[in-house]
This record gives structure tokens, C-alpha cells and sequence, in this order.
């Protein structure tokens, strides 16, 4: 018997993504996020406290997954805690979550760990790690082996997971696009998707950005959207920020070899870079020379010696979402040593994230920024997430028996299923649409 447990990520976008799949008397979870929106609502991205706040509370303000039924009723049986990849809906959790689960090992690439230890800010972590690369498999138990397929998205070492039992394989994909050309990491193995299609029971996959037609450009298209913006400026003496995902590897190290090709010195500053930056550095898959200054005294005294000398700072700075308490918003607000002037670019290499606090958070800080009079330049960036035909690929590349939509709402969820309803997939027979808290089993 295989049975699939919702218990969050299906109600909305960005949002506590955790799912458990049951085969037999033998669980899995995948995934363990935050509730973004909730946390940027609460305390803002730069918040320190937050981090320090227990399991009720998180609870209580629905930052996290609702476990509460899940554990009564499987948490026994919970045999594996795999990460998909490293962004914050999808192992932020982990640290609250994990240790109500301590028999079960945490099982993710090496750079997603690294992210996952961050979380636990130097206290002992009670779950077993074991990193697994990209395209290796471990054994759980005699009847389920967990193998991560690599894929791309918008953070490294991102994969599929393909859980192996008796009855066949199930996929979770949650976050991914089709990028043949990655400035990071491998293309996605198509090889061994095509190979688990054989006996693919079902996909769960994500639905972020299926609204949008054709595939989702390369990496490389934003390297080059990036130079063909700043380099025309590149003997001028106004003060450039730049701001985007911390967890874009890739994107930070373009970002790096652009300012150095203008000549100027590239600062990080902002606490989630300076976290996803060491990640990168202790998984051994990015260094960087460049400062990175995370913690408020840190970052005023970075910013202080940019302002002096505006024309040989190149700023990459957190706050893309217009999180209330970034360090762009605090740039914005006068609350720094910073100080924006006319012609001043500011540069938004990223999307606003479909959820009503990032929408409202994202106006203000650009009505702010425009107040000042600075150069604006906005979404400078392609998708990390899978569109229309790269959706319909994906699911005719694996052919599942199975197809359950999630990480977007109902809305999202709907238009994927019009998408596998396309390709002679049926609602209700083998598309499931599922809220968070529900359960369905796929095979008796």
C-alpha cells in the first residue's frame, strides 16, 4: 500500500512545503519549509530572533508545516527525512520539525545540508546528516532506497527525489526547471528520468510558474541581461546595488564577475548571503574572495566605506522582496550610512515572489526608491521554476501513472491540470488535486 500525505505546501505558493509518503508500515517526508510570507510578515528577513523561537510559536503564527495530526498518527513510522533543495519553503522548517522525528536520518546534496546546519546556528543537530550527492542513491530500509535525480533550479545541487519501492517509484519535484546550459552544476539527467519512467507511480511537482508559455530560459540569458544593463555604465561614478536571491549561486558569482570587469569592488552584505555564501563555501562548489558582512554593525561600517567612494563599491545587497527589515529597505528608509542619490542604480535581478506580502512589500520599497529619484531597474532575471512546455516535457519525459500538482494553489494547481489533461491525463482518475492536512492512497 502507498499512501500520500499533504500535510503542507498544496494551499499556496512559497508556503511550508512538507509531504510524507507512506509505503507499507514505512515513511518518508520530503521537505520541511518555512512559511514565507508569515516570517517576512512577523519579523522581516534580517530578523535575528526569529531563528531563536520555538516550535509553538511557529506553530501558533503558521510559519511552519501543521504536523500536529501527521505525527500522531505516522510519526512512528517515519523512516527518512529527504531536502529537496535549499530554499528556505523547503528546509527552513527542518530545525523545529527534524528533532520530533530524531530516529529519522536528514538526507539531502551537500550544499542544501550546509544550508539545513545553518538553521541550527551551531547547536548539536539531533538527526542523523548524510549528504548524497546528485545521482546517487541510499538504501533506507530493505524496501524503500531514496535516490536524488539532478535537476536545475535557481540554488545548487537542486534535485529530484525518486523513492524506490516494491510497487514502483514515486518523484518529488518540487522546484525545478529544464536549464541544458547551467552556469552551475550539471543539466538535468535526463537519462535516468527516462529510466525511471519505466515504473514512475507518481509525480509531485511544482506548479510556481506554469501560467507562463514556452520553457524557461537558460541561466545564461541572465548573465547576459545583467552585462547588457550594467556595462553600459561602466565608466560612470553613480552608486550601483544590486539585489537578489541569496540562495542564487549562480546569479552571485555573475554578479561578482561583473563588477570586477567595471573595476569595481563587489560587497555582500545582508545576513541570509553571508549564510548561503559559507554554505557554498564549506559544500566545496563556490568561493568567492569578495567581502560579506551580515550581522547590522557589520553592515553599516560596509556601507559607510561605499558611500565615501560610491564609484568603486559594487553593492549586492539583500531585500529583493522589499522585506521590511533588508538591507535595501533600510538603504530606502535612510537608516543606514548609505545614502541614495539622483542617478543611483538599483537594479531588482529577480521576480517578486506571487504571494500578497511580497506583491505589497515589493511597491513600497520601489515607490521609496523612485521618491529618491534613483534608477530602477527591475525584474533583470529568468525563473528557476519550470513553465507551460517545460511542464508538459517533464510529465512525458517520467509518463507517471500519478500526477499530483502542488506548491502554487488551486488556481496554479488547475492550470497544471490542464496542462497533463493535454496529454491524456484525466482530472480525478490519475490528476489529484490536494489541500494542505489531506491524504489519498495510490495504490491499495
Amino acid at each position: 500500500m502507498i499512501e500520500l500525505w499533504a500535510v503542507g505546501g498544496y494551499s499556496e505558493c512559497g508556503s511550508k512545503n512538507m509531504t510524507a509518503i507512506k509505503v507499507d508500515n514505512e515513511v518518508i517526508i520530503l521537505d520541511m519549509g518555512y512559511n514565507v510570507g508569515r516570517i517576512v510578515e512577523y519579523e522581516g528577513e534580517e530578523g535575528e530572533e526569529l531563528t531563536k523561537l520555538p516550535y509553538e510559536k511557529m506553530l501558533k503564527i503558521d510559519a511552519i508545516p501543521n504536523d500536529t495530526q501527521f505525527h500522531k498518527e505516522w510519526g512512528d513510522m517515519v523512516k527518512a527525512i529527504v531536502i529537496g533543495h535549499a530554499h528556505i519553503d523547503h528546509c527552513g522548517a527542518v530545525r523545529l520539525l527534524a528533532p520530533r522525528y530524531k530516529k529519522a536520518p536528514i538526507i539531502g546534496t551537500p550544499f542544501t545540508l550546509e544550508v539545513v546546519k545553518n538553521t541550527f546556528e551551531g547547536k548539536k543537530i539531533p538527526n542523523k546528516i548524510i549528504p548524497l550527492n546528485p545521482s546517487s542513491k541510499y538504501k533506507v530500509s530493505d524496501n524503500i532506497t531514496i535516490e536524488l535525480v539532478n535537476m536545475t533550479h535557481s540554488t545548487p545541487q537542486t534535485s529530484a527525489v525518486a523513492i524506490h519501492t516494491p510497487y514502483g517509484k514515486i518523484v518529488y519535484a518540487n522546484d525545478f526547471k529544464l536549464d541544458d546550459h547551467p552556469l552551475i552544476g550539471r543539466k538535468p539527467d535526463y537519462k535516468r528520468l527516462k529510466e525511471i519512467s519505466k515504473d514512475c507511480i507518481a509525480l509531485i511537482s511544482d506548479t510556481t510558474r506554469v501560467e507562463l508559455s514556452g520553457h524557461t530560459p537558460s541561466e545564461m540569458l541572465a548573465r547576459e541581461m545583467l552585462n547588457d544593463v550594467l556595462m553600459r555604465y561602466l565608466h560612470r561614478d553613480m552608486g550601483i546595488i544590486v539585489t537578489t536571491f541569496s540562495s542564487h549561486i549562480a546569479r552571485l558569482s555573475t554578479l561578482i564577475n561583473i563588477a570586477k570587469k567595471m573595476g569595481r569592488k563587489p560587497i555582500f552584505v545582508g545576513r541570509s548571503l553571508t549564510n548561503y555564501l559559507q554554505a557554498a563555501k564549506r559544500a566545496h562548489i563556490f568561493s568567492t574572495d569578495a567581502e560579506a558582512f551580515g550581522y547590522k554593525r557589520d553592515v553599516n561600517k560596509a556601507l559607510r566605506m561605499a558611500n565615501k567612494d560610491k564609484d568603486k563599491y559594487f553593492i549586492i545587497c539583500t531585500g529583493n522582496q522589499g522585506e521590511p527589515n533588508a538591507v535595501l529597505s533600510r538603504i530606502a528608509n535612510d537608516e543606514t550610512p548609505y545614502h541614495l542619490s539622483n542617478d543611483d542604480i538599483v537594479i531588482f535581478s529577480c521576480t517578486v515572489i506571487p504571494t500578497p506580502t511580497s506583491e505589497a512589500n515589493r511597491k513600497i520599497i520601489e515607490t521609496k526608491l523612485l521618491e529618491k529619484n534613483v534608477r530602477i531597474f527591475k525584474d533583470i532575471h529568468v525563473s528557476g521554476h519550470a513553465s507551460r512546455e517545460d511542464q508538459k516535457e517533464f510529465l512525458q519525459i517520467l509518463k507517471p501513472k500519478h500526477y499530483f500538482p502542488t506548491h502554487g494553489g488551486i488556481e496554479k494547481q488547475a492550470a497544471a491540470a490542464k496542462i497533463a489533461e493535454s496529454i491524456g491525463y484525466k482530472l480525478n482518475e490519475n490528476i489529484h488535486i490536494l489541500q494542505d492536512g489531506q491524504k489519498m492512497v495510490i495504490i491499495e
